[in-house]
């Protein structure tokens, strides 16, 4: 029993450094390559998970699936398998659930609402946070709070949306350190705070409040070392930023925002990038600029950015896996 008993806290403890290797080195690898990891690890701690016979060892393996689900989460996203990511971020929350540990459960839980969101459902994003907000942790809020202003925006509900900016604000003074992610790119830091209110601003077409907050967000960001920001952090805020810009009749300094993010690599054009360029377009379309050549210009080279994007150009068998 002795010899079983080291063998399998050897085993988890083989799953810590590999589940700690794949966070590691997250924002470095195309999601693509990312992906077959993560299904191969979740495999891997759901039959360890059926084998588990010691309390301790089926708490830290529910914690390490949680984990796990959240990247699977985040990368089937990325991969354009939203209904998939959605279901993958729910596994997370209830694995979290399962082990009593809050911070794990309300992340997932604002993973999943942050997917449905650029699925064009944010009524659902609405619906999935309130349900979260009462049992969270009051320090732990802040980023629930900041996707539920957004949709709310994103429905027209703009006093909402404002208390709820406001509320998401004083939440995020509160934020302890993050000893589920910290360290690394899945950390909540303001940086995040401030890209998702520039993006609820842009949504309220309050254009000048955007474009101070996404640049404040973008200097934030491109500050931190790669792998201590999210996956394509600073291209998210410069689309923000150009979304901003057009709103403040700058379209000069939209295409300039626009620039390098039309120059990524097509291996991480990934799906929530897709979602703002095509959020851009609507402004654009909206615009004051909506009859002008360089408007015309900036739409076709976002289509092609769109076109030539991870999510359609992955292969559709990919999703079977899951």
């Amino acid at each position: 029993m002795a010899v079983a008993s080291s063998m399998a806290d050897s085993t988890v403890d083989l799953m810590k450094a590999e589940v700690a290797r794949l966070v590691s080195e997250y924002t470095a690898t195309p999601a693509q390559v990312r992906f077959g990891e993560l299904v191969g690890a979740r495999n891997l701690l759901f039959g360890l998970l059926e084998r588990s016979r010691k309390p301790a060892d089926t708490r830290d393996l529910y914690v390490l699936a949680g984990r796990v689900c959240v990247m699977l989460a985040y990368t089937s996203q990325d991969l354009g398998f939203a209904d998939a990511g959605a279901s993958q971020a729910r596994s997370a929350w209830a694995y979290a659930k399962l082990a009593g540990y809050d911070d794990l459960r309300v992340h997932a839980r604002n993973v999943q609402a942050n997917i449905v969101y650029w699925a064009d459902r944010p009524a659902e994003t609405v619906e999935l946070v309130e349900s979260e907000l009462d049992a969270a942790p009051a320090a732990r809020r802040a980023p629930l709070l900041f996707n539920h202003a957004r949709a709310l925006a994103d429905l027209g509900r703009v006093d909402d949306a404002l208390e709820s900016l406001r509320a998401a604000n004083a939440a995020a003074d509160m934020e302890p350190p993050d000893h589920l992610w910290g360290g690394t790119s899945f950390e909540w830091r303001p940086a995040s705070g401030l890209l998702l209110s520039a993006s609820t601003c842009v949504r309220l077409g309050r254009g000048e409040k955007a474009a101070a907050l996404a640049s404040e967000s973008l200097a934030t960001y491109r500050a931190r070392a790669r792998g201590e920001k999210p996956s394509n952090a600073e291209s998210r805020a410069l689309l923000e930023l150009a979304c901003a810009r057009v709103l403040t009749n700058e379209l000069d300094g939209a295409a300039e925002a626009l620039r390098p993010v039309l120059e990524l690599d097509p291996r991480y054009r990934a799906e929530r990038l897709v979602g703002r360029v095509d959020a851009l377009r609507n402004t654009l379309r909206r615009s004051r600029f909506a009859a002008a050549r360089e408007t015309r210009e900036l739409a076709e080279r976002a289509d092609l950015f769109v076109d030539t994007s991870l999510p359609r150009t992955v292969p559709r068998e990919l999703r079977n896996s899951l």
